[in-house]
Order: C-alpha cells, then structure tokens, then sequence
C-alpha cells in the first residue's frame, strides 16, 4: 500500500510585507551603528576633554579699563587648567558680563590652547540718586554701579527719583533719559553751559526738573519732561551768555523757563 503523499500549497509572499521587512531590518542595522559611532565619539571626545593638547596655556583679555584683567578673569571662572574643547563660550560669556562695568563680553576660542575674552565697559555720563546711594549712569538710562569714594565722582547728579524698580519705575526711567538728554547737549561743548558745569539735575514733585550749576548754585526750572530739549538748552545757554557778559550773573538768583510760555524769567538780588 502507497503511502498518500500530501502537497500543501504554498500560500504566495506578500511582497509589500517583504520590503517592510527589508526596511526595519536596514533601519535597525543603522541605528546600531549610529548608537555605535556616537559611543565611540563620546569616548574620543572625554578623552579630549581630558587631554593635555587643548589645556589652555594663555587668556588674552581686552577691552577693560575700569575692571582689572584679573577681575574679569575672576568672573569667567576660567584658568590655565580649563580644557578648551569642553569649554562653554555662551556660559562664560555670561559669568564675564555679571560684573558691574561689563556691558558686553565676547569669547572667542583659538585653537588648540588659547582663549581671547574681549569686554566692552559702560560709559558713566551721570550719577542718579537712589534712596541714600549714588550709582553711575550711562547715557541709555542704565544704572550699572554703585559709586563708591575714591573712584571718580566728577558727573552731574540726578536727584529726587524714588527708584527705577517696583512702582512708578517707567515714569522714573522716562524723566531720566529726559535729564540725560539734557546733560548729552551739554556734552557738545558749549562754553556757557558745559557739561563740566552742571553739578545736580533735581526732580521736583511737579516733575519739573531743575538745574543747578557748579560755579554758582542758584536754582534753574528747566520745566516738565516731554519738552523741546534741545531749544530748551539753547535758550538757557543764550541767557547765561548774556548774564555772563552783563555781569550780571553773580547776583541771579533764579531762572524759570517753565512759568510763561516763550518767556525766560530771570531773578536778580537788587541789593
């Protein structure tokens, strides 16, 4: 007796299933062998970041005046042990520019073992009053440092702000810039009202802002913020041109360019 033989029809391979197939396997194989690269890179590369090839060996450091190279080396956290290839620029950058005169720092690596730190100072143009400190001030309205004995104290001085933070911190800011502005024309080099020669800028409670003058103190209302700056300036130039030239700037007691409008008042001590 024949045994019965049984053929079972092969069913047919879905061809889409196959390429499917063929696709997995090839995008495994690929994310094994990038898994193994970035293994072996990350390996090649701590052992850069501990080589003694990119140690740095010198900090160039520029741009500074106020602030010693030292302190701004201090700031950067960075020393001749720091590997260069493991170094983060951004961050330094941002340790550097956390001191007080620092406005601007760039980081720039040279390759292989040598790092260069520019600085780019603020530049005071006044001192602003704040509680009972006094705090340098650059022409943009930022108050950058407190100012402290001996350092140079020889700028007009703002007063009769109550504070550039927490309430009423916009208004302050804006009658700021508006006595900055004030003190940049003086900064142009005329000789009747020369920077040199404004000694305090004072904000009264009407928000009126009042000059007073280093070789003779007597008040001058320059009046409210928002006003013509620049034909402001002028004017009071031209009065204590003329004041000077009449002698008749010892006795003023006081100028108010605020009370009438296209008038300029003048006080003098008659006795």
């Amino acid at each position: 007796m024949n045994p019965r033989v049984r053929y079972h029809k092969r069913k047919p391979v879905d061809p889409r299933l196959s390429q499917k197939k063929r696709v997995v396997i090839v995008a495994a194989g690929f994310i094994a062998g990038a898994v193994a690269i970035a293994g072996v890179l990350l390996v090649v590369y701590q052992a850069l970041g501990r080589s003694d090839f990119f140690q740095i060996t010198a900090i160039r450091i520029e741009g500074c005046q106020k602030t010693s190279k030292s302190q701004v080396l201090e700031y950067s956290g960075v020393d001749i042990h720091t590997n260069l290839l493991v170094l983060d620029v951004d961050e330094i950058r941002t340790k550097v520019e956390s001191g007080q005169w620092i406005m601007r720092a760039e980081v720039r690596k040279q390759w292989p073992n040598r790092l260069e730190i520019s600085v780019k100072e603020y530049a005071p143009v006044a001192m602003v009053a704040i509680d009972t400190k006094l705090f340098y001030v650059d022409r943009d309205g930022k108050a950058f440092a407190e100012a402290l004995p001996p350092e140079e104290m020889d700028y007009p001085v703002i007063t009769g702000l109550s504070g550039l933070e927490g309430d009423g911190a916009a208004e302050n800011a804006k009658t700021l810039k508006y006595a900055l502005g004030f003190i940049s024309y003086a900064s142009l080099g005329n000789l009747n009202l020369p920077v040199q020669n404004i000694s305090e800028i004072n904000v009264s409670n009407q928000n009126d802002l009042v000059l007073f003058l280093v070789d003779r103190p007597f008040p001058i209302r320059i009046g409210a913020v928002g006003e013509a700056l620049k034909i402001k300036y002028s004017r009071l130039a031209r009065v204590l041109s003329w004041l000077y030239r009449h002698k008749k700037f010892g006795t003023t007691e006081y100028i108010d360019m605020a009370s009438a409008a296209e008038q300029i008042l003048v006080g003098q001590d008659m006795l």
